[in-house]
């Protein structure tokens, strides 16, 4: 029993003594969500809200940073008639680069109107519609571009998380369905310890615990897909969101323009990495976008095109998956003659 009490002990002095050093380092905040629900279907984080970004057990990359009054990091305040607003999740929001290094940064340096961008992590394509729907006929952009990763198109079918919206099929069709979000209580006081923070964000042990569950899981034979009605399903969704997204009231003679991740994985080594687009998905995606007239920018030839000349990596892998300053530089650069400026702007890199 003895033994048993000085072990708690020592436990708990070991646990206030790492709690004491991380308040110290810069540990990640995870940034405190506003409250949505289906009148306001965004996901947006608390205006004017410092935060703290590192990523990994050795707290890389740390960056701090204010989000700004619409409640959106690494863009300045919204302002009617904006040049360009970016559309997107947490490539968009960039929360590993400081906003000069990012696409809307480099984008506000060659143009002359505001770039802006709404972007939150874990973003869906139906977020992204939902954000055209709420900030297009407000601001009024002369240009809305959408960056789409991997992630956007795999999940496309999939049940999303609380604070974001979904695509779901019923008698009548698609529809966009919000899944609310209301901050706990518990999570704003356990918020407060670094240590606490540090376990789940940095080294994100929830996702290592449900990885472990999904693995063990799969232990048993799993049904096959049918790859038939899930393309099909695919198609029907992917019309409804481009259609809807013609539909949302801009600017007179307003674009969408699509910026296409590419198989960064593949780029560097043919034969070990993997592929992070399922099936056909980019594929499918960019025929979908030419097919309804959308302009896109494809960036597997511009990234394989620079990875050839420079062997200057694209991201932070194998720890972080996301653009890097260079990837958002060269998607910058491509996107200039699609705004009409001069293809002699430069951008530093």
């Amino acid at each position: 029993m003895r033994t048993s009490f000085f072990i708690g002990l020592g436990a708990l002095a070991m646990a206030l003594l790492l709690e004491l050093v991380l308040q110290c380092l810069p540990v990640a905040d995870g940034l405190r969500l506003q409250p949505s629900d289906a009148r306001m279907p965004l996901s947006r984080y608390l205006p004017r809200q410092d935060y703290v970004y590192s990523y990994g057990w050795g707290l890389d990359n740390a960056r701090h940073g204010v989000t700004n009054r619409q409640g959106y990091a690494n863009s300045t305040d919204f302002s009617e008639r904006p040049e360009v607003l970016v559309l997107g999740n947490s490539f968009v929001e960039s929360l590993m680069l400081d906003r000069r290094d990012s696409l809307q940064g480099q984008l506000s340096r060659s143009l002359d109107g505001a770039v802006l961008a709404a972007a939150s992590s874990g973003n869906t394509l139906a977020d992204t519609l939902e954000m055209a729907r709420y900030h297009v006929p407000l601001l009024h952009p002369r240009t809305v571009v959408l960056l789409i990763d991997s992630g956007s198109m795999n999940h496309l079918l999939q049940p999303t998380t609380r604070g974001h919206s979904q695509f779901e099929e019923s008698a009548g069709g698609v529809r966009v369905m919000h899944n609310a979000y209301v901050e706990s209580r518990l999570k704003q006081l356990v918020s407060r310890s670094a240590l606490v923070r540090y376990v789940y964000y940095n080294l994100k042990l929830p996702d290592w615990i449900a990885s472990s569950w999904r693995t063990a899981g799969k232990s048993l034979p799993a049904p096959a897909p049918d790859l038939q009605a899930t393309h099909a399903a695919r198609a029907r969704v992917l019309e409804y969101y481009l259609s809807q997204l013609k539909a949302v009231q801009g600017s007179a003679g307003m674009r969408y323009i699509f910026v296409i991740d590419g198989e960064r994985g593949l780029l560097y080594d043919a034969r070990r990495g993997k592929p992070s687009w399922q099936d056909d998905n980019r594929q499918f995606l960019i025929a979908q976008l030419e097919r309804h007239g959308f302009p896109v920018l494809d960036m597997q030839p511009v990234f394989a095109r620079h990875w050839a000349a420079q062997r200057e990596r694209l991201d932070f892998a194998p720890m972080d998956g996301h653009w890097n300053k260079v990837a958002h530089g060269l998607a910058a650069q491509q996107l200039l003659p699609l705004l009409g400026v001069s293809a002699g702007s430069r951008l530093s890199m």
